[in-house]
């Protein structure tokens, strides 16, 4: 069986990792530039910043950490709340996708009918060949958008457009050691920071003295900012975190804005409405689990990729 997995994130790569495994022939297409999805890393100024998820949350027992106690991966930090990577959070979903065929920069605009296939469309309306299903991973706004161009659209998109996720705005940025605090997280009492997280607990200690903090806006301040300039965010951001961290953030050594359009989803969807039975595209990931951002059920996230390829094969 000839199979697509939309989405390189922690979904995606469990199900492609699975189906592969039980012997089909598997690509992996993802819109963005890199892997990991809402494990995602930014590099700056010789550190390593992770500006998705704090950290992957796989309780003992679960079948992600399982898979994660079998890698081969020296730079992995415990941590009270879950695994974290001094390489950064990409590391996991690098690993996960070695020997998979995972195709980068391509943004699928369509699902054609195809004889007894599926043919996956770009928005330039190239083809990346016909596939006999399809596992899609892409958070429910564009999983919809996809969907309602295919053969199996009609109240499936409904159901996934039911689903309203809330934007997360993160600010990057490097201040001085003694001015960073302490803990893994901080979480400021009020105002418009809802975290500053501590990257140095991952194994990342400070540079000539500059420590590297990440810190997430609330769901408000979010909304408002998503697309506001950096000048913008950061004016609004800055004072607040020098109230909630001390005066050194005010002015820190570098800076930078990262923005997530579907950063924390607000409730599963219907999973009866979203992969009614006889489907040939099964919807996977977040959309299915709600998932948080900052990641307290990665192994449930993970558990839908392999549930998505169990399906598909069945």
């Amino acid at each position: 069986m000839r199979v697509a997995v939309v989405g390189a994130g922690l979904s995606g790569l469990a199900a492609a990792r699975e189906l592969t495994a039980l012997g089909h022939q598997v690509v992996v297409v993802e819109k963005s530039r890199g892997l990991g999805g809402r494990l995602a890393a930014r590099r700056a100024e010789g550190t390593v910043l992770d500006h998705g998820s704090r950290v992957v949350a796989a309780p003992p027992g679960s079948a992600l950490r399982a898979l994660i106690d079998g890698l081969d991966a020296p730079d992995r930090v415990e941590l009270a709340a879950g695994v974290a990577f001094s390489a950064g959070a990409t590391r996991l979903p690098k690993m996960m996708a070695e020997g998979l065929d995972v195709r980068l920069g391509v943004r699928l605009s369509a699902l054609r009918a195809a004889g007894a296939g599926l043919e996956l469309g770009d928005e330039q309306g190239n083809t990346h060949g016909v596939v006999d299903a399809v596992v899609l991973t892409a958070p429910a706004p564009q999983a919809a958008d996809l969907l309602e161009r295919s053969p199996e659209g009609g109240e499936r998109v409904a159901a996934l457009r039911a689903v309203a996720y809330a934007p997360a705005v993160m600010i990057l940025l490097g201040v001085r050691e003694d001015a960073a605090g302490a803990g893994e997280v901080m979480l400021p009492d009020g105002g418009p920071v809802a975290e500053v997280r501590r990257e140095a607990v991952k194994g990342r200690p400070p540079r000539e003295g500059i420590s590297p903090l990440v810190a997430r806006l609330g769901e408000r301040e979010s909304a408002e900012l998503l697309d506001a300039s950096d000048e913008d965010v950061l004016a609004r951001a800055l004072p607040a975190l020098a109230d909630a961290i001390g005066s050194g953030a005010a002015e820190p050594a570098w800076v930078q804005v990262k923005r997530w359009r579907y950063a924390v989803p607000a409730g599963p969807a219907d999973p009866a409405a979203v992969n009614p039975p006889g489907v040939r595209i099964v919807v996977a990931g977040d959309t299915l689990t709600g998932a948080g951002f900052g990641g307290s059920d990665h192994h449930r996230v993970y558990d839908s990729g392999i549930a998505a390829a169990r399906r598909v094969v069945a």
